[in-house]
């Protein structure tokens, strides 16, 4: 009985802390490392200003103007490799339509 008491006594607040943690991992209780996996998202710097100007690249990305349009019509009457380069052409004209707004993010 005085050694479970020296045992008690010689735990640090620390360790109590740890045992309780581990305690309730066991018996089924949240832990705090649990809560912060389940909302990874809550502890980004992010603000709705870089959240909106996020969306609009995503929009931008598959809007189709004029060029892309003329190069996708054009497609069915190339051939395969002439198709491929088609598509790189339309990635790119993609590409240059975001540059400015990537711009201002960075």
């Amino acid at each position: 009985m005085a050694d479970i008491q020296e045992l008690l006594s010689s735990i640090s607040d620390e360790d109590m802390a740890k045992l309780k943690s581990v305690a309730e991992s066991i018996m089924g209780g949240e832990t705090k490392k649990e809560a912060e996996v389940k909302n990874p998202i809550s502890d980004l710097p992010i603000d709705m200003n870089t959240v909106t100007k996020i969306m609009s690249v995503i929009g931008k990305m598959n809007k189709d103007d004029y060029r892309t349009r003329l190069i996708n019509d054009l497609k069915p009457m190339l051939s395969d490799e002439r198709r491929k380069k088609a598509d790189e052409a339309v990635k790119f004209l993609q590409l240059m339509q975001i540059l400015p707004l990537l711009k201002g993010m960075f």
